[in-house]
């Protein structure tokens, strides 16, 4: 050891004699840092400028008439895109936005058709047409550009989406408003329209009775049509009483209609969900029974919660739909929503039980139970998930195959009574007239007044079929579901309309709090700066210790002046490694959440890449070299650095565990974000492995000795 240490510091008495070794040895440790922070600085928020990006915007649509206003949605694009500062966005026309974009001009350019108003207000209608945006990108100019260019139409689109459903849906409750208002005076009349049906079938079965003992009567027959041409006017006032009230009817059975169809969408949503959440559990904990055996507690603990969360919002989801069902169901009465009812409550006992199992279990692993406790628990939450599972399976079935018709039927029932009580009013107007004609010209002629009779009876039969029918579809109408229908016409057009155009809010939450885009990349160019820096000083100083004796004129072996020589370069590796490091804290402002274990993985990384390439080098010399670039061009692609290993071809994420970049990068990360210290110790030991190795590796200099020693000294006299 002693002669080893005696190498290393006649190289440094070497260094300090000579004025130009001490420039070189002085650039030597900083040169790998300007790579770096140069790299990171470049790279540090390249979002932040997105709106130097030039994208043309041409708009061709020419608008369209709907309920007597001009509506122009191109316009009100161009309008919205002019107060957005996100993108450089350039308005011109078709041609000269295409003649850019070729010319590479612009990287990308949005077109707005001519026909895009006209086929967004069928939107409204019932065959609506997807309009469309019509997107051209410039891949030749940037890759990544081209990427940001697209986020931003998708999220272009997405907004006219949302402002088109808020302004047509407040609009509608702008209208329905003053519809609840008059629907809530006029309650009582609604109500009596029910009774007032009844009471005209009632009034036309008297009619018919009395037609029929007309008919054997020509005289009773005229007296008949005297007493009933005086009732007429009354009839004809009912009648237009009813037209009144059907008119008024008819919006807001159309909103229950569209009540109707949101529930059951809700829940068709609601009943995917759920099984998504199920599908999620059920991996979850084949995972957590897979590790229950060797993980560590932490691990396990991260599953649980992962498992924990989804079912308190299955638990919720179920809440609301249940709700939604029973106040159907109070409105409606239907088996169907009863027994859906049932099979939901199931299955939130079902999973209210498995979430208490699951915290249970968090609670063993917290107490340091034994892991045949912790396995018995797993096995009782998996039966708890897999009777989930069936009660969902019922749950789908009794939900598609029952429960849709009727939430169908009831919809279309409800329509259908509209129509035919409007079909009904207007043939009994009509009868009206007839009804006074007949009374006249029966008093004139008994005989013809028969004929007539006859046919204003079957007419009159017809008429309280409708009627009856109508009455028995209008017996759900009561005050509770007038009420009802009454508030949701009362609802606020402005939240109502925000919340069906955006139902959900997206709360994005860095776990680690990094946020910029170049602190993310500080680890991966750190670590490959060390190695560039290991690089450079196999390049420009000898591996080989020429002397053959010590200061003490002792005779040196081969592996002694091998690991004399390598703490030169250790020294000067470590000082590369440790001014990067600070420098990336205190240059570029990289905040480390553990700053001594960044540097201390910044000199366990510089001893690590030394020693291989070191060892490299001295083994094989140029060849150690050419091996030495190779390795660097691998753990660039294929050590997860810059891109997730996954997005990367399959043999690199096969090849990923047997590069030190992969423990290196690893360990900043955690000295960053905040360390999990199981995963510190295992890169740790991961970068120690390899040092072993390769000191070991050593023992290959002495046989490779003189074969490399002759290939150096041909290479020389080649004169290359």
């Amino acid at each position: 050891m002693k002669k080893v240490l005696g190498v290393f510091l006649q190289d440094l008495k070497s260094i300090s004699k000579s004025k130009a070794a001490i420039l070189i040895v002085i650039g030597l440790c900083i040169l790998p840092s300007l790579y770096a922070w140069i790299n990171i600085k470049a790279s540090w928020n390249p979002y932040a400028n997105t709106g130097n990006l030039p994208i043309a915007v041409a708009n061709n649509d020419e608008g369209v008439a709907y309920n007597g206003q001009e509506i122009n949605v191109g316009n009100q694009i161009v309008e919205e895109l002019k107060k957005n500062r996100d993108i450089a966005w350039i308005f011109t026309d078709s041609w000269q936005g295409n003649y850019g974009l070729n010319e590479g001009k612009y990287y990308a350019l949005i077109e707005i058709p001519n026909d895009f108003s006209r086929k967004i207000v069928t939107l409204t209608t019932e065959n609506p047409i997807k309009p469309d945006i019509v997107y051209r990108v410039n891949e030749k100019l940037n890759a990544i550009a081209s990427k940001i260019t697209n986020a931003a139409t998708l999220e272009l689109a997405d907004k006219v989406k949302r402002n088109f459903v808020a302004a047509v849906t407040k609009e509608v409750l702008k209208t329905l408003n003053p519809v609840g208002g008059t629907l809530q005076t006029d309650k009582a009349k609604i109500l009596q329209l029910r009774d007032t049906v009844t009471q005209a079938s009632n009034n036309i079965e008297d009619i018919k009775g009395f037609i029929a003992k007309a008919n054997s009567n020509a005289e009773s027959l005229q007296s008949y049509l005297n007493s009933v041409k005086n009732t007429l006017p009354k009839l004809n006032e009912q009648i237009n009483s009813l037209q009144n009230v059907a008119e008024a009817n008819k919006s807001l059975i159309l909103a229950t209609k569209q009540s109707i169809n949101t529930i059951e969408s809700n829940i068709n949503n609601d009943l995917i969900q759920l099984q998504t959440i199920n599908q999620q559990s059920q991996t979850l904990l084949s995972t957590l029974k897979s590790m229950s055996a060797a993980s560590s507690t932490s691990d396990l603990v991260s599953i649980i919660n992962q498992i924990s969360a989804p079912l308190s919002s299955a638990a919720n989801l179920i809440d609301a739909d249940i709700k939604s069902l029973e106040l159907l169901n109070q409105s409606y009465p239907n088996k169907a929503f009863t027994q859906l009812i049932s099979l939901l409550d199931d299955l939130k006992r079902l999973i209210t039980a498995e979430e208490t199992k699951v915290n249970g279990l968090k609670t063993l692993l917290d107490n340091g139970a034994s892991r045949e406790s912790i396995a018995s628990a797993i096995d009782q939450i998996s039966a708890l998930n897999n009777q989930v599972s069936d009660n969902l399976s019922r749950i789908f079935n009794n939900f598609y195959s029952v429960s849709t018709n009727v939430l169908n039927n009831l919809a279309n029932n409800l329509t259908g009574s509209m129509d035919n009580s409007d079909a009904i009013l207007e043939a009994t107007r009509i009868i009206i007239p007839q009804l006074n004609a007949l009374a006249n010209y029966g008093i004139a002629s008994s005989e013809l007044s028969v004929k007539e009779a006859n046919d204003l009876s079957n007419k009159l039969s017809a008429l309280q079929n409708e009627l009856n029918d109508l009455s028995v579809k209008m017996q759900n109408l009561n005050q509770e579901n007038l009420d009802q229908i009454i508030d949701l016409m009362k609802m606020n057009p402005g939240m109502v309309s925000d919340f069906l155009s955006s139902p959900i809010n997206v709360k994005e939450i860095d776990i680690y709090n990094m946020g910029i885009f170049g602190v993310g990349l500080t680890p991966f160019y750190t670590v490959l700066a060390i190695w560039v820096g290991g690089l450079l000083l196999s390049s420009l100083l000898s591996v080989e210790h020429t002397a053959l004796e010590d200061a003490g004129n002792q005779k040196l072996t081969i592996m002694q002046a091998h690991y004399g020589k390598m703490l030169l370069f250790l020294a000067i590796s470590i000082i590369q490694a440790l001014i990067v490091t600070l420098g990336d804290k205190y240059i570029l402002g990289v905040n480390p959440a553990n700053m001594p274990l960044m540097m201390g993985f910044a000199i366990l990384s510089a001893i690590c890449f030394t020693t291989i390439i070191f060892t490299l080098v001295s083994i094989f010399g140029n060849v150690g070299k050419a091996m030495v670039v190779v390795i660097m061009v691998f753990q660039i692609a294929g050590s997860g650095g810059i891109y997730p290993i996954q997005t990367n071809p399959r043999i690199f994420g096969i090849l990923q565990p047997l590069w030190p970049f992969t423990y290196a990068i690893g360990g900043f990360r955690e000295a960053i974000a905040g360390p999990i210290w199981s995963s510190v110790i295992r890169y740790s030991i991961a970068l120690l492995l390899f040092i072993c190795v390769f000191l070991f590796l050593a023992i290959l200099k002495k046989p490779f000795h003189k074969v490399t020693a002759y290939m150096e000294h041909k290479f020389r006299e080649s004169g290359l």
